[in-house]
């Protein structure tokens, strides 16, 4: 009986966790802006940024998925 609990109480912890990470491909939702997540995309170029061909017929670096993820704008660039 006491091994039936453990093993129950470790199904339910392990099932609740795949629901909670953003980084799990299988459980990971669109962005709220509408751009597609890496997970919807396929590398295209292995350098230094990767490049990502993406399913809206646009391609993306591997900054511009993140960015996109985490809902910040690119970096402001210094004038002179």
């Amino acid at each position: 009986m006491y091994l039936l609990v453990v093993g129950y109480v470790s199904a339910v912890t392990a099932g609740c966790s795949l629901s909670n990470p953003t980084d799990n491909p299988f459980t990971v939702r669109a962005n709220a802006n509408g751009k597609p997540t890496v997970w919807d995309c396929s590398v295209v170029q292995m350098s230094s940024p990767p490049r990502y061909a993406c399913s809206d017929n646009k391609t993306y670096t591997a900054f511009q998925l993140r960015d996109a993820r985490l809902g910040v704008g690119p970096p402001a660039v210094a004038s002179k």
